[in-house]
C-alpha cells in the first residue's frame, strides 16, 4: 500500500508540475498506484512464500524457533 502511495503522489504531482491538466495527473497517479501496488505486493508476497524461515513447520508466520535465544534470563 505504501508503495502504491507513494507512486501515486510522485506521479500526480509530477505529471501536474510539468504541465498535465489534474484530471490527467490523477488518473495517471492511479495508474502508478495500481501498478506500482501490485509490483510490491507480489514481490512481497512472493518474499514471503519462499524466504526460508519465515515461517514455522505448521506453516504460522512469525512464530519461528531461536528467535529470541540472546535474550538474558
Amino acid at each position: 500500500m505504501t508503495a502504491g502511495l507513494l507512486a501515486f503522489t510522485l506521479v500526480f504531482f509530477g505529471s501536474w508540475v510539468f504541465g498535465a491538466r489534474i484530471l490527467s495527473s490523477f488518473f495517471r497517479g492511479l495508474e502508478a498506484f495500481a501498478l506500482f501496488g501490485a509490483v510490491a505486493w507480489l514481490v512481497l508476497t512472493g518474499w514471503e512464500v519462499w524466504m526460508p524461515g519465515a515461517s514455522d513447520a505448521e506453516g504460522n508466520p512469525g512464530k519461528r524457533k531461536g528467535v529470541n535465544l540472546d535474550q538474558t534470563v
